[in-house]
């Protein structure tokens, strides 16, 4: 049983990733994700954290990848800086700053921002800039996802990417 968490966007979450008064969950499909994305950018508030895990699914071969590594965790704190910030970024990454590239560190900006409780205006930055980054990023993981699954093209129809969505 998924528990229904108290504040506006944790009850769009719920609302729109579970069913059967939260017996089960669903994984919405980038469409989806937009339009959950765009509700939680219209509350005009914050919650404690958002997570969006990317999968992609081949129902012709059964198979399915999580994407953990790229996936968005967007925090909310009492206080950070700057250093805190490139801290947090570094651990979300599981690096040491002089390994990371500028690229990598860039991503880790998007992918893993933090923003202060109820700063809503830099919530919804945050979110959109994820959403913009979306264009990027699931190209590439299709192009990993049919490597890895060694997808022939009459398997590419039957596959597609959902998300685990999470917040508190």
């Amino acid at each position: 049983m998924i528990i229904k968490k108290e504040g506006k966007i944790n009850e769009i979450i719920y609302e729109y990733t579970t069913i059967n008064s939260g017996k089960s969950r669903l994984y919405p499909t980038i469409t989806d994700l937009n339009g959950i994305l765009e509700k939680i950018i219209e509350s005009k508030s914050t919650t404690e954290y958002i997570r969006i895990n990317p999968f992609y699914i081949n129902e012709k071969i059964n198979m399915q990848i999580e994407f953990e590594e790229f996936m968005f965790y967007l925090e909310c704190r009492e206080q950070f800086d700057k250093k805190a910030l490139k801290d947090h970024i570094l651990d979300c990454l599981d690096a040491h700053y002089p390994t990371v590239s500028t690229e990598q560190f860039e991503m880790g900006k998007i992918l893993y921002p933090l923003c202060q409780h109820n700063d809503v205006k830099s919530y919804k930055l945050s979110l959109e800039k994820y959403r913009d980054y979306l264009g990027t990023l699931l190209p590439r993981l299709f192009d990993y996802a049919k490597r890895k699954m060694q997808l022939k093209d009459d398997d590419l129809a039957f596959g597609y990417f959902c998300f685990e969505v999470h917040s508190g």
